[in-house]
């Protein structure tokens, strides 16, 4: 991976919503977790939050991040799933050969789980792993997380890396933060459009 993805080129593709984006202490959170994370997640989760582009892609943020009342699994939970399912119905690879350098950071409405391989001191050059549901080898793509959700919105990634297509290749992705999510789907409105539930 040449240097780190542009955020911006993510962030005209798909604009924010308002009241997007997560605070906190990064360097408490990277202490829970014993590394640091890639900048252009932590660019991420500054800008767009905890949330899902497309009703279909879920982005998780780490759990000291989020509140108690916060949707789960959290991230904690997501990576520990990811890893046992990889040891029970996955295929190692050259690349990826065990699951204990996996960490999950996102994942799909079709069970598709979205990780990091954490392999190497400089978190900005971990590639992204896609561990499909019904297990078998892993997708690996040598990018960041960011470069990768683009590249997937704007359907360069081709086939689809994930078993559902509604954010792949879509001309207007729509990334709505869980907060918005929760205010929408309480006011009895649709979550992903803020419009009346059809």
């Amino acid at each position: 991976m040449a240097g780190v993805f542009d955020i911006g080129r993510l962030l005209e593709l798909m604009p924010l919503a308002p009241g997007a984006g997560e605070s906190g202490d990064w360097a408490a959170v990277e202490r829970a977790w014993g590394f640091r994370f890639p900048s252009d997640y932590t660019q991420f989760v500054t800008w767009y939050g905890h949330g899902s582009i497309e009703a279909c892609l879920a982005v998780f943020c780490p759990d000291e991040l989020m509140p108690e009342d916060a949707p789960q699994p959290g991230m904690h939970d997501l990576t520990e799933e990811a890893r046992y399912l990889f040891e029970e119905d996955g295929e190692p690879t050259d690349e990826v050969r065990s699951a204990e350098r996996l960490v999950a950071w996102g994942g799909s409405s079709t069970a598709d789980t979205l990780c990091w391989l954490a392999a190497g001191d400089d978190p900005d050059t971990w590639p992204v792993v896609v561990l499909g549901r019904n297990g078998g080898a892993p997708q690996v793509f040598h990018t960041g997380m960011a470069e990768f959700l683009y590249r997937m919105l704007t359907a360069e990634i081709d086939p689809c890396p994930i078993g559902i297509t509604d954010a792949w290749g879509c001309e207007s992705p729509r990334f709505v933060q869980w907060r918005l999510s929760r205010q929408r789907s309480r006011a009895k409105l649709d979550p992903l459009t803020g419009g009346p539930r059809s």
